[in-house]
């Protein structure tokens, strides 16, 4: 199965570098922090501007309603977990978060909750090491 998560480029394609990045939360509904972190998605989505966020929850997808419904993307809970289990390793902890560039590449994770004041200092240094 191919996941789409930007509009016309399959997970993992290969896509023009204009294109943003993507910041992929880890959660799952069981996990506290993951869903505390949800409180703060209109603060996050803009600190993670221009790049588009992407919750990639191991459970079940959660739902994206309200101003927020087209600027942030879900994943599928059994490419979420994939995901997570390449990215993260096996045992990874939640909440998590990588960046992911157009090709689909990732740098290294973020391990626990992000605050919009910390994403954009580490999405520049992520992105910027790989």
């Amino acid at each position: 199965m191919v996941l789409a998560l930007l509009p016309g480029v399959a997970w993992g394609e290969a896509a023009d570098a204009t294109m943003p990045h993507q910041i992929v939360l880890f959660g799952a509904r069981w996990c506290a922090p993951c869903m505390a972190e949800l409180g703060h998605l209109p603060d996050l989505v803009r600190a993670a501007a221009p790049d588009r966020l992407v919750l990639a929850w191991i459970d079940r997808p959660i739902p994206i309603r309200g101003e927020l419904a087209g600027q942030v993307d879900t994943m599928d809970a059994v490419e979420a977990r994939r995901l997570a289990d390449r990215e993260l390793g096996e045992g990874f902890g939640l909440p998590a978060a990588i960046a992911m560039g157009p090709a689909g590449r990732a740098c290294r994770p973020l391990r626990g909750s992000i605050a919009a004041t910390d994403l954009a200092a580490w999405r520049r240094n992520c992105l910027a090491s790989r």
